[in-house]
């Protein structure tokens, strides 16, 4: 059989080659497919329940002291509907806070971790300026940052700084290795302190496997978290009222209602001349609502016994937690708001407290 000069001929043995190439290729493929299951086993075998005690943790596991323990969320308990729901609910809040800084947060764990972006929500909640390291690259500085942030955020929420508790929910390992629990609970918490305009899913709860070592052994466990109970326990009724309405079906009604209190407050303020032009805004520090309280019943406020230009968060809470007790002082009933819901501009909570001392003093006649 002739061949054209041009043509180039394969040799058995190259073609064997080629073929022996191609499967130590497939087998090399498969080798590494092996491996990656064989791994994914292992880790498997970390987080299931029934795992055995000798559970292989990796290298970090054996440096846990002994009896010390160290958690893990179960990867199905990310996917429950409920938790999701909460995770995505509180990032809308996060980035609705964050908004006019031009902030967009995506992930819970991976955004979260080093303070940074925390440290611009507790300020923009709270109205306050902390005082650190805008950024840090280094772990070390990543965490001493942290530490500042979780400090100020826990005397906000009135915790202990180093109380077993807040070490329970969240910490400054936890936080920054991005424990997904301890993330939720921490802006659980700011959430329901700052009384966030959404309404948290209730009876969330997720599952963790919790190794200790004991004996020298790693012994796992499997535990229920809860992330949130029932809204009633925070008092979040939701029970409607005449404001609802108001706000809800009739705005110029609700006008009428607000210049109304206006010019009932000023009637007092008047007398040592002062004056309120916004109703919305003015109260929240507390300073006007314990002015007030004096006028009308016709005592001196001590200056010491609240702040007369409070800056801080916790002063404005202080200032109106103080003119409720001076409220309840008067035979007025309880607030049914909290001072910190003044302070955070809630203007319905505001007008609430401001009604109840209308429908008492309202005929106060002018000295």
């Amino acid at each position: 059989m002739a061949t054209s000069p041009n043509t180039t001929l394969t040799s058995p043995k190259k073609k064997d080659e080629s073929i022996l190439e191609k499967i130590g290729t497939l087998g090399r493929k498969k080798k590494v497919k092996e491996a990656i299951e064989l791994q994914e086993e292992g880790k498997n075998a970390i987080e299931s329940p029934t795992s055995p005690t000798t559970a292989n943790v990796g290298p970090e596991g054996y440096f846990l002291e002994e009896n010390e323990e160290r958690s893990m969320i179960e990867p199905t308990s990310r996917d429950e509907p409920k938790v999701k729901e909460l995770i995505k609910l509180l990032l809308e809040w996060i980035n609705d806070v964050l908004a006019d800084d031009r902030i967009i947060v995506k992930d819970i764990e991976e955004d979260l971790f080093d303070g940074q972006i925390l440290q611009k929500l507790i300020e923009k909640l709270a109205g306050i300026k902390v005082d650190v390291t805008e950024v840090s690259q280094s772990e070390m500085g990543q965490k001493q940052k942290l530490r500042v942030i979780l400090d100020v955020i826990n005397r906000i929420l009135n915790l202990p700084q180093l109380g077993a508790w807040t070490q329970q929910k969240w910490s400054v390992d936890s936080v920054h290795s991005k424990n997904l629990v301890a993330i939720l609970h921490l802006l659980v918490a700011l959430a329901r302190h700052f009384r966030a305009p959404i309404r948290l899913p209730e009876n969330v709860n997720v599952y963790l496997v919790v190794v200790q070592k004991r004996d020298g052994i790693l012994q796992p466990r499997r535990v229920a978290e809860e992330i949130t109970g029932t809204n009633e326990d925070v008092g979040g009724k939701f029970e409607r009222d005449a404001f609802d309405t108001l706000f809800d079906h009739a705005p110029d009604k609700l006008n009428l209602v607000k210049k109304t209190l206006v010019t009932f407050v000023n009637k007092q303020l008047l007398k040592v001349n002062l004056e309120v032009s916004d109703i919305h805004t003015q109260f929240h520090d507390g300073v006007y609502l314990v002015l007030l309280m004096g006028l009308l019943e016709g005592y001196f406020v001590p200056l010491h016994s609240f702040h007369l230009t409070p800056e801080e968060f916790d002063q404005k809470v202080h200032n109106v937690g103080f003119a409720f007790e001076l409220m309840q002082d008067a035979g007025l009933p309880k607030p049914k708001a909290r001072a910190e819901d003044v302070v955070n501009l809630d203007l319905k909570c505001t007008l609430r407290v401001l009604y109840n001392i209308f429908t008492k003093y309202k005929d106060t006649p002018m000295p």
